[in-house]
Formats: structure tokens, C-alpha cells, sequence
């Protein structure tokens, strides 16, 4: 598939080039909110937002109102949540970390300033990421654009992305000769480093992402407490909203409320970790903008 896409690149002359795949279906209107931001600045690339297309049905059905493209540390594609500032912007293109695949529309001339997709990835899987990193680490900006939808059918199971291994070799320190020349591009580009990208552009991924995972709050067996003379009780608490882990005596159900002084959220524990516990008010604590100075 890549090398389909780097050949018709190379055989298009407009000056925006527009990537979909065959098996999605462009939207009423889709066109337009994707050429406009390339119109103002030729260093935007924008990305439509992908709505769902069920494989065994056809049914065409919204994803839903936005979010901003990610990654695990296995490279896996993931969504953060849109920024306030995004909130309030709508529907107007958003900044977005990272593609999700391939659909997007980007100036010809800055696909090819960038040495356009590399050419290593041969199989599929890596791709989007290399482009998405360039494309910020080169001094321009990507983003999703509300007003243009495409639906996609996706895989009922994801596959290997064995291109991520060869992505790694090219943002980490590494040597190896089939990396040089794109190793050399970047340096010609003057590529600003991959920490700066995850300081300035993904500033929030490592707190929903964590590169190492943090050790658990509590662990091992949990039961409703029922006997007053319990030592050990917690309230099971989401940390991100004001509920609690509650539950019906009657049904067994379990179900989150708002905390308050009820027994039935009182709760045995094997193991709590204290010090974890008081780093608490932390984790969840919301970054929306760069987390240090580059």
C-alpha cells in the first residue's frame, strides 16, 4: 500500500495531494474544510474526522465529536482528549499529535520537502507516525478538521505494525545502514528532536500513556466491609469524577455514585500502596499546554 501511495504522489501534479484508502466513504461536503487550512498555510496538513462504517452491515454511524490522534508506548494508536481551547473553537480544525492512518490532505511541495512517506516502511503499519513526527518536527502543524467526515471500515482484529521497529531506529539513538539516509534527511531538514515533540506537542500523552506504567494504588482481593471491626477500609474512588465504587446488598450489582458516608462504599483491601496513595491528587491532574521550556 505505501508504495501504491508514494507512486501516485509522484505521478500527481495539483498541489495538494488528498490520501484515502478504498475501503472508506467521503461524506457530504467533506472536501472543502480539508483544502482550506492547506490554503492559509501550506505547512498544515489536515486530517478528516473518521466516522465508522460496520463491516458486516454497511451502516454508516459517527465516531464521535472529537478527539486528538496518540500513541501507547507499543505504538499503538490511541485518542487523547480534546484540549479546552478545542472545546470552545468548535468547529473549527483542531491541533491533532498524530494521523490516525491514511487519510489526509497535505501541500505537494511539503510531502516532498519532507522525503514524502520513507520508503523502508514497506509493510504496513509505522507510517502515519513518521510522517505525523516530521511533519511537526519540520516546523509544521497537523490537524482535524469537524466539518469534513469520511466512515472506514475497520479490521474486526488489528494486526502487527512491524514498521514501528524501524520508526523507533529513526527517532531513538541507534545506527544501522538501511536508517542512514533517513537519518541524513532529517539532519538536512534540521529536524527539532522527538523530546521536543513530546514537550511541546504531546505535553498530556505521558499522563494518560505513561512510558513506565506506575505501580497500583491497592492490589489483591477487595470485599465490601461488613464487620465494624475491619482496621483496613478505603473508598474505591475514579479519579478523574467524584464517584465512588458502590454496590447493592440485595443484587450484588456493583455501580459507580457520588461519594459520600454510605457503608456500602466502605471497602476491604489486601494491599494499599501508601505512597502511590499520595501521589493521588497528581495523577489525574490535567496538562494542557507545553510542560517545560524548550
Amino acid at each position: 500500500m505505501l508504495t501504491a501511495r508514494l507512486a501516485g504522489a509522484k505521478a500527481a501534479s495539483a498541489d495538494v495531494l488528498l490520501f484515502l484508502v478504498s475501503h472508506t466513504e467521503a461524506n457530504a461536503n467533506w472536501l472543502p474544510p480539508l483544502l482550506e487550512p492547506i490554503a492559509l498555510d501550506h505547512r498544515t496538513v489536515v486530517c478528516p474526522y473518521i466516522d465508522v462504517i460496520a463491516y458486516d452491515t454497511f451502516e454508516y454511524r459517527a465516531q464521535d465529536e472529537g478527539a486528538r490522534g496518540a500513541f501507547d508506548w507499543e505504538l499503538v494508536y490511541k485518542r487523547l482528549p480534546l484540549l479546552p481551547k478545542d472545546v470552545d473553537n468548535m468547529p473549527e480544525p483542531f491541533e491533532s499529535l498524530v494521523m490516525a492512518g491514511g487519510l489526509f490532505a497535505m501541500s505537494r511541495s511539503f510531502f516532498w520537502e519532507l522525503g514524502g512517506y520513507d520508503p523502508g516502511l514497506d509493510i504496513w503499519g509505522g507510517e502515519q507516525y513518521e510522517l505525523s513526527f516530521k511533519i511537526w518536527q519540520r516546523g509544521g502543524r497537523m490537524v482535524d478538521a469537524p466539518c469534513s467526515r469520511v466512515g472506514h471500515i475497520y479490521r474486526v482484529c488489528p494486526i502487527p505494525q512491524p514498521g514501528a521497529w524501524r520508526l523507533c531506529g529513526m527517532e531513538l539513538p541507534s545506527r544501522g545502514r538501511s536508517l542512514d539516509g533517513r537519518k541524513a534527511l532529517r539532519e538536512r531538514l534540521r529536524c527539532r528532536s522527538f523530546r521536543w515533540f513530546m514537550t511541546q506537542v504531546a505535553f498530556d500523552l505521558t499522563v494518560k500513556y505513561p512510558p513506565v506504567e506506575p505501580n497500583a494504588f491497592a492490589e489483591g482481593r477487595i470485599k465490601p466491609v461488613s464487620n465494624p471491626q475491619l482496621c483496613e477500609t478505603k473508598r474505591l474512588k475514579q479519579a478523574t469524577i467524584d464517584g465512588c465504587l458502590d454496590w447493592d446488598p440485595n443484587t450484588r450489582a456493583l455501580y459507580i455514585m457520588p461519594c459520600g458516608d454510605a457503608t456500602t462504599q466502605q471497602w476491604s483491601i489486601d494491599h494499599v500502596d501508601y505512597e502511590m496513595m499520595g501521589k493521588w491528587d497528581n495523577v489525574a491532574k490535567p496538562v494542557t499546554g507545553p510542560v517545560e521550556d524548550y
